[in-house]
């Protein structure tokens, strides 16, 4: 809590109404008493009244009863004597019935009663007037016999009834207002009594303690005057100190030694022409003065001087008249400010030094206005640039700065100045001779106490020098840099030039092979499989020195799909097992639990799980090699861990150093021992780093080396390359030519007679006719002229290359449908895929993955219906209805493994197939459809509604046949496309024409 708060409360908590309860609660106890008092009054009055009005009604139904009576009476006399003279009661008593009855009904306030009371009386009064008219007209025996019906006891007693109820009702009123009497008689005189007291007694207490309060307040004020930080005097009419606080004192001391009962210029007698006009003014005039400076020669301060500021003013009494204008004395303020003094006399020399530095620095240094305008008036800026002050002023400084940076310099000007941020900028100048120089501007913003800006204060320092040492830096780094990629452009085009005769080399040894296997030539066998290893074994080496070039020139691209980690670490062991055993080495694999699924690239995680065991192989014998995984959980997501540990030679920290260094191993023994380029861990470590994790090592000398790769188990994609070169039109929905469905003419691209003459020796013994074209022209001429079903087109040709043969065939409607396999040495499937490459084969050519592609080109024809895999039952049905009136036969299923279920059942000869499913999608089906070597060959068309991607391309290129959208899809167009993929012949034969695998509509 701050001071200020505290002391708010702490004067609130002395304030009279935080003691006690104050006047408010008198002034309640005064009401109290007086409502008390008023309230007995009132209630006295009410009940007196009441019991007035129950008097009246009690005698007032007595009075009626009685009238009735004497009517009864009357009445009785008449029919006994038959004389007039006996109805004289009776006539009377009606006479007064009528007014008796009113008042009673004036005082009875129940008007249910009063109805029912006069209904009584009426009653009675009917009876007796119909028996004086029945004995003055029959005779008494008339008279006797309405008596005798009894209806004259009933209306009397009616009546006495009425009249007893309203007595007893207002008897029990008056007992209950005489109790309410008797106790609120005594309680409300006593309460008035109270509460008066109490008031009175409150007021007293309250008067003695504000009057306390009063002088604790009077007090405090003498306390706080007496120990203020300012120093605080009265002086009376005659201008001597009557009155000092203990600052005032000090001040006394220490400057001009004024004492009580003596004038302030008492020692200093020069300040009374300085001080006493302004007090006389004062008192006479009632003139109040603030700030008076009084400087007093002092040893004891800074400087010998010390320094006051004095106010003063006049001092009178409460009241109105004569004596309350008149000044009884004159109060005098007074403030030591000789430390403020000596502060602006330093701020002053302060400034001083800053002009004389910025004269004498090399920098410009220059200030504006708020707004960023510059002043008209010489400054640093106007002696460099040679710009007038009138020139410079404003924004006219924007004409000194290079004409090209102007825009630049001007935005971040005004940017600076509306955020009131920092404003920092590097451009070039003129100088005063009209030379360019490279500058560099800083400039912050001067605040005032309440965040206004005061003034922006910058300076510009000439960096012409460090600028031309930094382009000379960066052409050198270009020129390093240029000459990295011609390494590694050389390293590339070697390793091209290497790579196509070695699989030649191999491609014949395998052919060899086969044939002395057929002749019965094993003693050749062996040769001809050590010609064959060591080709690989080179063919090895030159692809290390590729992929290190192509990490080098950035051109290393990484293929992330999802993959089962615990299975690709079982595979990887199979492929190594063998290299494992050589040196009588044993793999054991400790894989921990919930490794679950990874998102990253298959192929660099084999390759270095495959580097490191082989490198623990190497140099391991007689040992065990222990292949770890794991999967962490960590900040940012799981990561998967593969330790690969060994009992071999082990490393000194000295070749740990030189470890993953390019070209080297641990030292030259270790090359001479066990051989190798030194390539292996350098390209793991790369690839490491590309799906964004790292590798380490620990080892001892002769006790063998752990290698640990850590790996993020979801790998974050970059955005895919472009395709280079112009744009691939679409291929339309409809093929306008295509090869013969029947045909099996295959034709290869490629300026290799040895890889043309391995690829059609093998095709043509796999049953495939085949043409060759020895360049990328050749081949786009003789596939026009030959319409062949499949193409094999290699990259790096003469005069046309492969990409373009590609484009040019896609663009080509007649093409648009041929399937075209890219078997090249190149690492570029993305861009292949994305140009409508149907699949992608490595160099040298592995004769089961080319036998596995071919297989799903060649003609077949099978009895078997549509398969329409959708999980949309409308879908469903609308398909097989259209499919069925064009003479097809149709078979459904609702999802992938339903899908399957129906092709294991039957075998379709088409399949229409819906990507988004539940259970199964689409691109699950088409994996367990096309592992399946029996169902390879069945056409699929993809119609689906979802957006396809570039990934979703890559993923179905080699195995969807045609990619349709289901939007703006109409039924005529859907059965042209599946015309001209397969054809109904009778008994329900489709023959399947030749699939196109990469391009959509």
């Amino acid at each position: 809590m701050s001071s200020k708060t505290a002391s708010t409360q702490r004067w609130r908590f002395l304030a009279p109404g935080r003691r006690l309860p104050g006047s408010p609660l008198a002034f309640l106890l005064l009401v109290v008493a007086v409502a008390a008092g008023g309230w007995n009054t009132v209630e006295g009055a009410r009940s007196r009244a009441e019991a007035e009005r129950l008097g009246r009604v009690m005698a007032l139904s007595e009075r009626v009863l009685s009238s009735l009576k004497d009517l009864e009476t009357g009445q009785r006399g008449f029919v006994l004597t038959g004389r007039e003279d006996y109805l004289d009661p009776y006539t009377a008593a009606l006479a007064r019935i009528d007014g008796e009855l009113a008042a009673l009904d004036g005082v009875t306030p129940d008007r249910g009663l009063r109805e029912r009371r006069r209904g009584v009386i009426a009653a009675e009064t009917d009876y007796a007037a119909r028996v004086v008219a029945a004995r003055r007209a029959g005779g008494q025996e008339a008279a006797l016999a309405l008596i005798q019906t009894g209806e004259g006891k009933r209306t009397m007693d009616a009546v006495r009834d009425v009249t007893r109820e309203v007595q007893d009702r207002a008897a029990g009123d008056l007992r209950r207002l005489a109790a309410a009497d008797a106790f609120r008689t005594p309680l409300l005189p006593l309460v008035t009594l109270a509460a008066a007291l109490a008031a009175v007694g409150l007021l007293a207490r309250l008067a003695l303690v504000r009057r306390r309060e009063s002088q604790r307040m009077a007090d405090l004020l003498e306390s706080v005057l007496e120990n203020a930080p300012v120093g605080l005097g009265f002086l009376d009419r005659d201008l001597n100190l009557r009155h000092m606080n203990r600052a005032l004192g000090n001040m006394s001391e220490r400057g001009f030694g004024a004492d009580l009962g003596a004038p302030i210029w008492a020692l200093l007698p020069s300040l009374r022409d300085a001080l006493g006009p302004k007090l006389a003014a004062a008192r006479d005039s009632g003139l109040v003065t603030a700030n008076v400076a009084v400087a007093v020669p002092a040893p004891s301060a800074p400087g010998g001087t010390r320094h006051f500021e004095a106010s003063f003013f006049p001092l009178r009494r409460r009241g109105r008249g004569p004596e309350a204008e008149r000044a009884d004395g004159v109060g005098i303020v007074m403030a030591d400010v000789t430390l403020g003094k000596l502060a602006e006399r330093r701020l002053v020399d302060s400034e001083e030094r800053f002009r004389s530095l910025t004269e004498a620095t090399s920098a410009i240094v220059w200030t504006t206005t708020p707004d960023g305008a510059f002043r008209q008036a010489a400054s640093e800026w106007t002696r460099f640039t040679g710009q007038a002050p009138a020139e410079a002023a404003g924004q006219g400084f924007l004409a000194a700065v290079h004409p090209d940076d102007r825009e630049a310099t001007r935005d971040a000007w005004e940017r600076a100045v509306t955020t009131r941020t920092l404003y920092a900028i590097e451009h070039r100048l003129r100088r005063q001779d009209g030379v360019w120089r490279h500058m560099e501007g800083r400039a912050v913003p001067i605040l005032e106490e309440d965040g206004r800006v005061r003034e922006w204060v910058g300076a510009h320092a000439d960096v012409t020098a460090r600028k031309e040492a930094e382009l000379a830096l960066e052409a050198a780094k270009e020129a390093a840099e240029e000459a990295n990629r011609a390494k590694s452009q050389f390293l590339a085009n070697m390793s091209h030039e290497l790579r196509t005769p070695l699989s030649a080399v191999i491609g014949y040894a395998e052919m060899l092979q086969e044939e002395m296997e057929d002749l019965g030539e094993e003693s050749l066998l062996a040769d001809m499989r050590k010609i064959e290893a060591n080709a690989r074994h080179l063919l090895g080496l030159i692809n290390d020195v590729l992929d290190l070039s192509k990490i080098e020139a950035e051109r290393m691209e990484v293929y992330a799909e999802d993959l089962d980690v615990a299975e690709t670490v079982r595979e990887v062991a199979t492929t190594v097992d063998a290299l494992v055993e050589k040196k009588d080495n044993s793999l054991t694999l400790a894989l921990g639990d919930h490794l679950g699924r990874a998102h990253t690239d298959a192929t660099k995680l084999r390759q270095c799980l495959i580097n490191l065991l082989s490198n623990a192989a190497k140099f391991t014998e007689g040992g065990t090699i222990t292949l770890t995984a794991a999967r962490a959980h960590r900040e940012g997501g799981d990561r998967l861990v593969f330790t690969v540990a060994d009992t071999g030679i082990g490393m000194s920290e000295e070749q740990q150093a030189r470890l993953f260094q390019r070209f080297t191993q641990a030292d030259a023994s270790t090359t001479r021992r066990f051989g190798g380029t030194g390539l292996g861990l350098a390209i793991t470590r790369a690839f490491a780093h590309m799906l964004g994790g790292e590798i380490t090592v620990a080892s001892r000398l002769g006790e063998g080396t752990t290698f640990t790769l850590d790996l993020p188990a979801l790998y974050e994609e970059r955005d895919p390359a472009e395709p280079a070169g112009e744009s691939l039109p679409e291929a339309p929905a409809a093929v306008a030519a295509r090869p013969d469905p029947g045909s099996n003419l295959v034709l290869v691209v490629d300026d290799d007679p040895a890889t043309r003459d391995l690829l059609a020796r093998f095709l043509r013994r796999d049953g495939f006719t085949v043409a060759t074209a020895p360049d990328g022209r050749a081949g786009l001429e003789a596939a026009r002229r030959l319409r062949p079903r499949v193409v094999l087109l290699d990259v790096t040709m003469p005069r046309m290359d492969g990409w373009a043969v590609l484009r040019a065939l896609r663009a080509d409607p007649d093409f648009g449908a041929t399937p075209v396999i890219m078997v090249t040495v190149l690492d570029e499937q993305n861009l292949a895929f994305s140009l409508g490459a149907t699949d992608y084969l490595h160099k040298p050519v592995e004769w089961g993955a080319l036998k596995e592609a071919m297989e799903r080109f060649r003609p077949a024809i099978h009895e078997g219906p549509v398969l329409v895999v959708d999980d949309d039952p409308d879908v469903r049905e609308r398909m097989t209805t259209m499919l069925t009136r064009e003479g097809w036969r149709v078979a459904s299923a609702e999802n992938g493994l339903a899908g399957l279920e129906a092709v294991g059942v039957r075998k379709p000869g088409l399949i229409l197939l819906d990507l988004m499913m539940p259970e199964l999608d689409g691109f699950g089906f088409l994996r367990a459809l096309r592992d399946r070597p029996d169902w390879r060959d069945i056409p699929v068309v993809v119609l689906t509604a979802k957006d396809v991607t570039a990934e979703d391309r890559r993923r179905l290129a080699g195995r969807a046949d045609r990619i349709l959208p289901k939007a703006g899809l109409g039924m005529a167009d859907l059965a042209a496309t599946l015309r001209g993929l397969m054809s109904p012949g009778a008994g329900g034969e489709a023959v399947v024409e030749a699939p196109d695998r990469a391009v959509a509509p």
